[in-house]
């Protein structure tokens, strides 16, 4: 019993660390402004010319912050492998 309270204390931190990774991201220049944005940073784009849009974005962010983006990968990476968690094949 020990042991599975450990294993939950370790996954409910690492989901918590993973969260405020993804959640506190830089200021980037090339992110939209937040009246065109709706006060987000990033979007879920609805058609295709908003995917676009985005990708060329994070490609921006991505120039910017090479050492964050790294960072926050490499943290999605091991959280997914570490919690047998399917699909991390698919963040390449």
């Amino acid at each position: 019993m020990h042991s599975l309270l450990g294993l939950l204390l370790v996954f409910a931190g690492s989901t918590f660390a993973l969260y405020l990774l993804s959640t506190r991201l830089p200021r980037a220049s090339t992110l939209v402004s937040a009246e065109e944005a709706g006060d987000r940073s990033l979007w879920f784009p609805s058609d295709l010319a908003e995917l676009r849009e985005l990708s060329e974005v994070l490609r921006e962010f991505r120039k910017e912050h090479q050492v964050y983006v790294f960072l926050l990968f490499c943290s999605a990476y091991l959280y997914k492998q570490s919690f047998a968690i399917p699909g991390s094949s698919f963040l390449v």
